[in-house]
């Protein structure tokens, strides 16, 4: 699966690859189904969505040039990114969740992959303050059945924790099917499991 990354870049590459495994997993329950990736960056797991074979996929960010960016992984996947499937927003994804509720829409499987801390735009972002709350508006948004997939890349910020109180807030059952970290090529020593950062969690919303 072909993607524009630029190694000159430090961490902004535009590929992640600490999340190889769970970019592979993802086309086991998106067949099908309409998709929201929100904090999308470059679009990656857009792309395996929409090659999975998605109804539909939303992709969400701030950054309009990493939208572009998006788009152009999209098309060396061979996608036309203005299909009528396909969706780029350049929205704060707190602000996007509201508005899709205003307007009564609803997603089948929605991905959450935010920041440990972003104060970009004037749409600050603290994991630990603002994630329960932004969980709670994807859990409404899902259908029943639906699927949220969460990503935490703070490990003083305990996932599960963090999932609970903002299923809490959203009123909804959930059941948790599987949970996730680091691949093989990230190893880390035993005595410092503060450097195991990655925390992902996948969840069916009864």
């Amino acid at each position: 699966m072909p993607f524009e990354v630029h190694p000159d870049r430090g961490l902004n590459t535009g590929l992640f690859t600490d999340m190889r495994e769970h970019r592979h997993g993802l086309g086991r329950f998106v067949a099908g189904q309409a998709v929201l990736n929100g904090f999308a960056y470059t679009g990656t797991l857009s792309v395996v969505a929409a090659r999975a074979g998605a109804r539909s996929v939303t992709t969400v960010d701030l950054s309009s040039g990493v939208l572009s960016w998006a788009r152009d992984n999209f098309r060396l996947s061979g996608l036309d990114p203005f299909a009528k499937s396909f969706r780029f927003e350049a929205k704060d994804v707190g602000r996007f969740l509201d508005d899709e509720e205003r307007a009564g829409r609803r997603f089948d499987a929605i991905l959450l992959d935010p920041p440990a801390f972003s104060a970009a735009r004037g749409a600050a972002f603290a994991i630990d303050r603002d994630y329960p709350a932004l969980i709670a508006q994807a859990s409404r948004l899902l259908t029943d059945g639906g699927l949220l997939w969460l990503a935490c890349n703070a490990r003083t910020s305990p996932l599960q924790a963090l999932a609970e109180d903002g299923f809490r807030r959203g009123r909804r059952a959930v059941t948790l099917l599987e949970t996730g970290g680091l691949p093989p090529d990230h190893p880390t020593v035993p005595a410092q499991p503060e450097d195991r950062y990655l925390q992902v969690g996948l969840y069916r919303l009864e």
